[in-house]
């Protein structure tokens, strides 16, 4: 799996502002869920069968006309029938209603390659805090007092956007208007965490500061759309791109090897694995703070369990008799070391190392006198190995 982090700015910005923001209205809900089950477009008397009973007809259309105010339904002319809307789609999947809602509003927003969509929340605020909160920033010197100013262009480009999930609480909500001047609010950091393991993800968890003093902060864990940028990736250019990072190796290098193996492997000297990475094939690898085209800045990460090979033939050669001398562990003769050394040859389909020989083993022994050395020598001293 691939694992990247970092932290990213929130800022907020105070504004007068129209948001449409997801309430429990079942009974307009059953109206497009009636549009969505016939798939077609919908009139008065299908509303009046299916919902409402006998009834004048033109009930029926004041009914349709509601869910067409609230973004449910949508029709191509001033009058007639109508169709499920894709808001009407999202509503259904959410199970609530976006209600148009008029007051002081506090927009969160996250400026990131990976967050596209900028705006992550949006808070009512009562009008008592604020004036309260107004007043405390006049009392304040001239230089930490807010700025009043136009909303950043970041929000200033939701306005009339599609509906999105609040990270707080998972809610829809939709900028309709916006004020064209306000205030800018408390800023915080989240930390973004970017996956890939069968398909790509994005969690954005932390704190959100509703407030200036830190005391309202909301725990956040939430789920975050993939952006195009991501959708244009693949997951083995980006395993690549982050291996050459760790280990220096040539993304064509890399991509050779996969073609080689059928799998994703990559190619290490022998002396600088550790003795698991030597027995099993496989290590972790550190991948040191990176910048990533299109994706920003990242944290060090760690790529877990990673298979490795022999990056030359040089190094399947130590390999190889590294792995002979450590099979020994216990008493041995030639026909046991013949069956060890075919073994561990095996474990190099794409290279040709030569095995060691028992006499070979035997004078290792003989220099080395080790603890695995007595396997080997006692056996020959006893006259086992004629």
């Amino acid at each position: 799996m691939i694992r990247l982090t970092r932290k990213v700015t929130v800022s907020s910005f105070d504004a007068q502002a129209t948001v449409a923001v997801g309430r429990d209205r079942p009974e307009f809900l059953a109206v497009a869920r009636l549009a969505a089950d016939l798939a077609r477009p919908i009139v008065a008397r299908d509303v009046l069968r299916e919902l409402l009973g006998p009834r004048p007809e033109v009930l029926g259309w004041r009914v349709i006309e509601r869910c067409i105010d609230l973004g449910l339904l949508e029709r191509a002319g001033r009058d007639g029938d109508a169709n499920l809307s894709e808001a009407g789609r999202l509503a259904l999947e959410h199970g609530e209603v976006l209600v148009p809602e008029e007051g002081v509003w506090r927009f969160f927003v996250i400026d990131d390659p990976l967050v596209p969509g900028a705006l992550v929340h949006a808070q009512r605020l009562d009008a008592e805090p604020v004036r309260k909160e107004r007043e405390a920033a006049k009392a304040r010197p001239r230089g930490d007092r807010p700025h009043v100013d136009r909303p950043p262009v970041s929000l200033r480009g939701c306005v009339g956007g599609a509906p999105r999930e609040s990270v707080q609480n998972g809610h829809l909500f939709q900028l309709g208007e916006l004020a064209e001047s306000g205030a800018a609010g408390p800023t915080g950091e989240l930390r973004l965490m970017f996956t890939w393991d069968a398909e790509p993800s994005l969690r954005l968890s932390g704190r959100l500061p509703l407030d200036g003093e830190g005391t309202n902060a909301k725990p956040i864990d939430a789920g975050a759309s993939v952006p195009e940028v991501v959708a244009r990736l693949s997951r083995e250019g980006l395993w690549r791109s982050l291996v050459t990072r760790a280990t220096q190796a040539p993304e064509a290098e890399l991509q050779r090897w996969q073609a080689t193996a059928g799998r994703h492997v990559v190619p290490v000297p022998f002396a600088s694995l550790p003795a698991a990475a030597r027995l099993g094939f496989r290590r972790d690898l550190d991948v040191p703070a990176s910048e990533l085209p299109g994706l920003g800045r990242f944290e060090a990460t760690v790529l877990k369990d990673v298979e490795v090979v022999p990056a030359s033939e040089g190094d399947a050669q130590a390999w190889l008799a590294w792995l002979q001398w450590e099979a020994i562990t216990d008493f041995v003769t030639p026909a046991i070391l013949e069956q060890h050394a075919r073994e561990q040859r095996a474990r190099f389909p794409h290279h040709s190392p030569r095995v060691l020989s028992a006499p070979e083993l035997l004078a290792k022994a003989r220099a080395d006198r080790d603890e695995r050395a007595w396997f080997v020598l006692g056996p020959s001293d006893l006259g086992l190995w004629s």
